[in-house]
């Protein structure tokens, strides 16, 4: 055999339309919503969709626009031809708009049509252009194409006739208007259904084409009509959306900017609990973890979120009767995304949990929220996010950097709508008592020897002296179980803020082991010298030396000492950040200290250490989001009132929320927080007397224009 070469061409069979029409289109739901999308990209002012008879073996489902329609050519060039430009952008160019120009293509790939065989196995095609006197019709057997053959050699049947679906403008014009008549449009009539329809399948496609549209979009002029010819069919309401989330209990509408920063309102509303009412408006910014050194790249967009608290006591003072929700709220629930004021599926449907919010609730009860309590709507548009594009299945964003950012700004959004809820769901609780059984008013055994004290005082027949010596009793009893119930908390709280604080650094621990051994094993090894040997090692010394210095502070902290003792606010702070050294210097933070006066407190010094941990682990985090050269900690120790103070003090973008809010447990705006830090450092603080406050910028000299949080510590007893 001699040698050859010359060109060939890719052969596509017929099967593969069969195989795309099956795969790429998920269900009938969104079959039905993409050739809704082909009337709107048509300029359609009005689209009927209409299911015959489809629980039956003989039903067909009829889609009618009265768009501009299509011309033969069109129909034969266009809309036969998989993949077509004729919607597709060059690289460079904006979004392509409808014939109009008023409307963003909804669709750009050229693969819509393959919904139809998703539902049925003979499509009817017929078009009217404007202005034009016939009308064209294509039919489409789908079966045929599930022959051997090529996809070039199956026939497509057309014709071009007089009009008799879309017939001239009838003399009463209000039937054009009613959708009885339409001089030009789409028809697509699908006949031998692929499956006969349930209940539940329609009443989705009821709901489904009904949330289509984004109700705060502002689209007019398009009307999307459902129309139900079946025994199934039941009773549907369209709600106005509009109107439920009026009676929401937390709003939150935020602004997200290119540069990721979130502007928004937050509103608490209970009508029967007015006077605790809450209008905030406030700027957060984004999660600094995850946009250290650029910008996010999914562009700007907008958002709202509407929640109500899940407690049929709640939706009873709220809505009169709890039914009010189940039948109107809560079907609408979830985080939908829109895009041009579109639906993008499958975002915020019955199955689809895209932002995680279930499994956060179950970590985070109390902060966080559920996909079944809140109605969310994200707008995006294709002009400033064109990073965002569909798969080609039609089932959500390509799973790329823009949306990956995307996902982490709305879950950063999600975040702070969380924790100005938290704040005002416990004011409630409180309000409304159902609190955890009012937190068993301190402990059971507080309240019993509060009872017996009461008994005692009020016995007429108890002689003074026995009296006396029951209350003495009952003081040493009092004693003996706070001191054993600090004695078992003292652990608990030195080990989580342990875990919480030294969870990276422990990581970065075994790094620096592993790169140490790693650089001896290469010594090791080596045949000859190795010219920078010496600075090798050196290398060497100084990761190990900084893994012992971390391990050896964590040590120091697992070891009790005595409580109640006189302790140098001066030294303890040192220590303090020694053990925090490494992590300032590989995030590029100035640390230093100021001594104003000496001065010492009562306490413990490893407790004191645990507070200063946690500022400056919180520090860290927000300095993130500045540039290297603006990241500042400044340590103050001074004299205060009577007794003495402990300042940390950033650069970075400050408290948002009152020293009553931060320090509740789980309390967070982290996007991956646990909201325990400062909880801890409030506990810790008031075992021995001391208390935690936030300090405005003006209120001591020396501060940093970022958080400034403080520890005050009362004058030491004799």
């Amino acid at each position: 055999m001699q040698a050859a070469k010359g060109h060939a061409r890719i052969a596509v069979r017929a099967r593969v339309m069969r195989l795309l029409g099956e795969q790429l289109i998920t269900d009938e739901i969104a079959a039905i919503s993409e050739l809704v999308k082909n009337s709107w990209d048509a300029d359609a002012k009005s689209v009927i969709v209409t299911l015959f008879n489809v629980s039956e073996p003989d039903g067909y489902i009829q889609i009618k626009d009265n768009g501009h329609g299509m011309t033969r050519e069109t129909v034969l060039s266009s809309w036969l031809e998989l993949g077509t430009l004729s919607k597709t952008r060059t690289p460079g160019e904006k979004r392509r708009k409808s014939e109009s120009g008023k409307r963003p293509y909804l669709g750009e790939k050229g693969l819509g049509r393959l919904a139809i065989n998703k539902l049925g196995e003979l499509t009817e095609l017929v078009t009217r252009r404007t202005n034009e006197n016939l009308e064209t019709k294509v039919v489409l057997d789908w079966t045929k194409f599930e022959t051997g053959g090529l996809l070039n050699d199956i026939p497509v049947l057309w014709e071009q006739r007089a009009p008799e679906v879309f017939v001239d403008r009838p003399s009463n014009a209000k039937a054009e208007e009613e959708g009885e008549a339409f001089p030009n449009g789409t028809q697509i009539t699908i006949n031998k259904l692929q499956r006969q329809w349930t209940q539940s399948m329609i009443m989705r496609i009821r709901l489904s084409l009904w949330a289509m549209k984004s109700p705060f979009a502002g689209l007019t002029g398009f009307n999307i009509e459902v129309q139900v010819h079946d025994k199934l069919d039941s009773d549907f309401r369209e709600e106005n959306l509009k109107d439920l989330v009026s009676f929401s209990t937390y709003s939150f509408v935020g602004e997200i900017s290119s540069n990721g920063k979130i502007n928004y309102q937050y509103k608490f509303s209970r009508p029967d609990l007015i006077e605790i009412a809450r209008h905030v408006t406030q700027v957060a910014l984004p999660d600094p973890e995850y946009f250290k050194t650029r910008k996010p790249t999914c562009g700007s967009f907008k958002l709202r979120f509407y929640a109500w608290d899940l407690d049929r006591r709640d939706l009873r003072d709220v809505f009169g009767d709890t039914a009010i929700y189940d039948e109107s709220i809560k079907p609408n629930t979830g985080v939908k995304l829109f895009r041009d004021g579109f639906r993008v599926l499958p975002y915020g449907g019955e199955d689809n949990d895209w932002l995680s919010m279930d499994m956060g609730r179950i970590r985070q009860f109390e902060m966080n929220l559920s996909r079944n309590q809140v109605i969310g709507v994200i707008e995006i548009s294709s002009q400033t996010n064109p990073k965002l594009i569909d798969k080609t299945d039609r089932e959500g964003l390509i799973d790329n950097d823009a949306f990956r950012d995307f996902r982490a700004v709305v879950k950063t959004a999600l975040v702070q709508f969380e924790a100005e809820r938290y704040q005002d769901r416990r004011k409630l609780k409180q309000k409304t008592g159902r609190t955890a059984g009012a937190q068993k008013t301190k402990s059971i055994y507080t309240k019993t020897l509060a009872v017996m004290s009461r008994m005692i005082e009020s016995e007429p027949r108890l002689r003074a002296e026995l009296r006396h010596d029951f209350k003495n009793l009952l003081s040493e009893l009092r004693h003996s179980l706070d001191s054993m119930m600090a004695e078992q908390e003292d652990p608990l709280l030195v080990a989580a803020t342990i875990g919480l604080t030294y969870m990276m650094p422990t990581h970065e621990v075994r790094r620096e082991i592993h790169e140490a051994l790693r650089v001896l094993r290469k010594i090791r090894e080596s045949q000859s010298l190795i010219p920078d040997q010496g600075e090798r090692l050196a290398q060497t010394v100084t990761l190990l030396r900084q893994a012992d210095s971390t391990v050896g502070g964590i040590g120091r902290l697992m070891q009790r000492d005595p409580e109640g003792e006189p302790v140098n606010l001066h030294q303890v702070a040192k220590d303090a950040i020694e053990l925090m050294r490494y992590r300032f210097e590989r995030n590029n933070i100035l640390c230093d200290m100021e001594i104003r006066k000496t001065v010492v407190a009562t306490g413990s010094e490893r407790l004191i250490t645990i507070i200063m941990l946690n500022f400056f682990d919180n520090s860290i985090y927000w300095l993130m989001a500045k540039k290297p050269e603006e990241r500042r900690i400044k340590v103050i120790i001074d004299a205060y009132d009577s007794g003495s103070i402990l300042v940390v003090s950033d650069s970075g973008s400050g408290f948002q929320d009152d020293i009553e809010t931060v320090t509740l447990p789980f309390m967070t705006r982290k996007p991956t927080g646990m909201g325990l830090g400062l909880y801890i450092a409030d506990r810790v603080a008031r075992r021995f007397g001391a208390k935690l406050k936030i300090l405005s910028r003006g209120e001591i000299p020396g501060l940093l224009a970022g958080a400034n949080i403080a520890v005050i510590f009362p004058k030491p007893s004799a």
